[in-house]
């Protein structure tokens, strides 16, 4: 069976690349909106369970700076980076800022 060989700079060589090209270009783009979005939502939820948690009593408040400290500690040796401790005061601010957005159904995964 014989292939055909495009010359590089044939214009049916360009349409098959550039349309290839493009069909990559669109996958990366829409990948990189998903993952934004469902890191978005999980930095929300994050937050909400801090606040959630702290507010489970007034041990538990007053506990809420050292529960920042020892959960950027344990994430940041499992995952290495991104889990600061003002990283996660930032998600509780977000959390506290944004609380009546129904975010969590993007991170449950119902839509997108």
């Amino acid at each position: 069976m014989t292939n055909p060989t495009l010359a590089p700079q044939s214009d049916e060589y360009q349409q098959i690349h550039n349309g290839i090209v493009q069909l990559l270009d669109t996958a990366r783009t829409q990948t990189v909106r998903s993952i934004n979005t469902i890191m978005t939502a999980t930095y929300w939820e994050m937050g909400r369970r801090i606040v959630e948690f702290e507010q489970g009593g007034e041990a538990r408040a007053a506990y809420g700076e050292q529960l920042i400290d020892r959960l950027s500690q344990d994430l940041s040796q499992r995952y290495k980076r991104g889990f600061s401790a003002s990283n996660l005061w930032q998600f509780k601010k977000f959390y506290l800022y944004f609380q009546k957005i129904e975010i969590l159904q993007t991170v449950s995964g119902e839509s997108l």
